[in-house]
């Protein structure tokens, strides 16, 4: 091959190249503006099934009597306006539920929700989910039940929302063992299911799970737990320091959850433990619940070796029922520890200041 040849041959490749290049941009362009183009659509198309259907829907939730009149729905209108049902029907109860379910069934929503509950799409799928569970449909539960393991954190946490709304009593103890399996579950919206349970039906279930996990799981569901019902989580946490009280992990979950004053006397021993952590929250869980017959034990913390123990343990005392400015003078005196002294002084501070 000569020099003339190879550089024809380079020209070539180069040329080919550009033209490959400008193709593959238009048809990128191309593809941006369709998609731009098929959201615009769908925005509209959005809104002009809101425009239509909000007022009735608004209508039939809050008035009794006949179904008004009820304009044409497209299939292809249908997730949006199951979509406005399921945002309103979040927001009501009572017979006004009952008159959505009703519209609901006379449109297919039942048979839609099924259909959309194979769709590849989690929204879907979620749409799907919402509108079983608002419907109460008892022949969904299988369906349910199998989005209920779905690998998808929102998708299986729908799915126990709409497994509640069907059968609270029966839907409990499996979704407890989802909650002791999934930390990513939305902390907030899962107090939320469990109230909407009912306390009757998910007290006991929820006793007997935290009762029955490993160890190493109970830790990041204690507080959890108290969140949700802080009664039932003071008594877990009560009976968990007996069976487990030499799991250094437990301890330290669960004496931030205690409610009962009476169980302090079985706890003064944690004093001398290893672990820092438990020491604080010794001292945090006195200053919640302790009175004056806490000081001595409260004056030995505020000379830990540890600065969080000993700060703890300062602002547990100032808290204990029945403490007095005298009371605290008559502490300061008695201590001999400079590190105590120096952090009575430092807490005693930040509560003037305050």
């Amino acid at each position: 091959m000569d020099l003339n040849t190879g550089s024809d041959l380079v020209v070539t490749l180069a040329w080919r190249s550009a033209q490959v290049a400008a193709i593959a941009a238009a048809l990128m362009l191309a593809t941006a503006l369709i998609v731009r183009r098929y959201l615009q659509w769908q925005e509209r198309l959005h809104a002009r099934v809101i425009g239509n259907w909000r007022p009735l829907l608004t209508q039939i939730a809050i008035e009794e009597g006949a179904t008004p009149e009820l304009p044409k729905l497209p299939a292809r209108h249908l997730p949006f306006l199951m979509e406005e049902w399921n945002a309103l029907h979040d927001a009501v109860r009572g017979e006004s539920s009952t008159r959505l379910n009703d519209l609901a069934l006379r449109l297919g929503f039942d048979a839609a929700a099924r259909h959309l509950m194979n769709s590849r799409e989690v929204g879907k799928q979620i749409l799907a989910i919402r509108t079983l569970g608002h419907l109460r449909d008892p022949t969904a539960w299988k369906s349910l039940q199998e989005q209920l393991v779905s690998v998808n954190a929102l998708v299986s946490f729908y799915a126990a929302a709409a497994l509640v709304q069907i059968d609270a009593q029966r839907a409990m103890p499996g979704i407890m063992l989802q909650v002791a399996e999934r930390e990513s579950w939305p902390g907030e919206a899962m107090a939320r299911l469990l109230v909407d349970a009912g306390a009757d039906v998910a007290r006991e279930p929820i006793r007997a799970l935290m009762l029955s996990l490993a160890p190493a799981k109970v830790p990041p569901l204690l507080p959890w737990l108290a969140h949700v019902d802080a009664v039932l989580g003071s008594e877990v946490a009560t009976e968990l320091l007996k069976r487990h009280g030499g799991d250094d992990h437990i301890v330290a979950a669960a004496l931030l959850v205690l409610l009962e004053p009476s169980v302090l006397p079985d706890l003064r021993h944690y004093a001398s433990s290893a672990d820092a952590d438990i020491r604080k929250n010794l001292a945090l869980a006195i200053g919640h619940l302790g009175d004056l017959a806490e000081t001595e034990l409260l004056m030995q913390l505020m000379g830990d070796r540890v600065w969080w123990v000993r700060y703890r343990a300062a602002q547990a005392l100032l808290k204990l029922r029945g403490m007095t400015a005298e009371g605290i003078e008559a502490v300061r005196a008695r201590l001999i520890d400079p590190y105590a002294l120096d952090m009575l002084k430092h807490v005693r501070a930040e509560e003037s200041l305050g």
